[in-house]
């Protein structure tokens, strides 16, 4: 009895001292300062970009022909006959540069395009001439105004717009009857589209349309019949661009 005794004691003070470690142990770790983790970092649109973009565009141009001139032996004017309306379609392709501020799920911005384009198209005018246009380069330059949705953004977008175009008339079986006149067209353009950023990369990627106009501009074709002869001509122009880029951001969180 007296050895069961002595046991049954080292088990109670075993379990005693067991305690008192556990406690202690406790007590050490509680006063250990706890590691800080910071938030994971916030995503915003804010910040400059640069990128690329491709696509594709189709317009209409439209020819009223509104004086001749007859090489100093008067003019005639008074009149209005429309001489073409005819499409033209190509690509496009380019690089842009911006910048985007955002403020709560508000994105204010501002964009600058250039592109090249291989758009033209070809119709009779006249019955027996042919006339054509012929759109090498393209740019514009617009403020954005965005709605943001972590990191997608649906924007709209207006502003100016600039296109060096050809405009020309021939008829092939008349030597001399052969005209074309060069120009950098100004217009407005407003567009919308959607912008879609990947997580801790800095790119993103966008789908846009853009409407653009160029109004009416007047101009004078020469040619060379007998007397020189100078055709009057007013041309209104429009387009469509629809276009993906890919923009990279700095400074994206």
């Amino acid at each position: 009895m007296l050895k069961t005794g002595k046991v049954k004691m080292k088990r109670h003070i075993l379990a005693i001292a067991a305690a008192s470690i556990m406690s202690t142990a406790a007590a050490s770790a509680a006063d250990m300062p706890v590691k800080y983790m910071p938030p994971p970092p916030v995503f915003s649109w804010t910040g400059f970009y640069v990128g690329a973009h491709i696509g594709g565009t189709w317009g209409t141009t439209e020819a009223e022909i509104d004086n001749i001139a007859f090489g100093g032996l008067g003019a005639l004017g008074g009149f209005v006959l429309p001489v073409s309306s005819h499409a033209f379609n190509g690509f496009v392709g380019g690089g842009q540069v911006g910048y985007n501020w955002q403020s709560g799920i508000f994105v204010f911005g501002a964009e600058a395009e250039l592109s090249a384009t291989s758009a033209k198209g070809t119709a009779p005018c006249l019955v027996v001439l042919s006339c054509k246009t012929e759109q090498n380069w393209m740019a514009t330059a617009a403020g954005r105004l965005g709605l943001a949705d972590g990191r997608t953004l649906y924007y709209a977008k207006g502003g100016a717009a600039w296109s060096h175009n050809t405009y020309s008339a021939n008829l092939n079986l008349l030597a001399g009857l052969n005209t074309e006149v060069s120009d950098t067209r100004v217009g407005w353009l407003v567009g919308a589209g959607i912008e879609h950023a990947f997580a801790s990369t800095g790119l993103s990627m966008k789908l846009e349309y853009d409407y653009i106009d160029y109004g009416k501009k007047d101009y004078n074709f020469p040619l060379a019949i007998i007397v020189p002869i100078d055709v009057g001509a007013n041309i209104r122009e429009y387009q469509h661009v629809v276009k993906v880029g890919v923009n990279y951001r700095f400074g994206a969180y």
